[in-house]
């Protein structure tokens, strides 16, 4: 991902066609959402194994259901 940013710095400073420059943050933006779409996953299976195993007091499972809820109507 790193080298794709440093590839669209690269592109913009040459002045590269739009479209191409487009391309390439499009491919930037994918990286980054996967990133993300990978992170929440994890962090929402956590989620349910904590609450599965009954690790967690219910004030505290309803805050991360809530934040979960906010993150993931952000992202959609």
């Amino acid at each position: 991902m790193e080298g794709q940013v440093r590839g669209l710095q690269q592109m913009i400073e040459n002045g590269r066609y739009c479209v191409d420059v487009s391309h390439q943050t499009d491919a930037v933006i994918a990286a980054l959402r996967r990133v993300q779409s990978d992170m929440l996953r994890d962090h929402m299976q956590a989620l349910v194994q904590a609450v599965i195993a009954g690790d967690l007091p219910e004030a505290e499972r309803r805050r991360l259901a809530d934040e979960m809820s906010r993150l993931v109507a952000k992202v959609v």
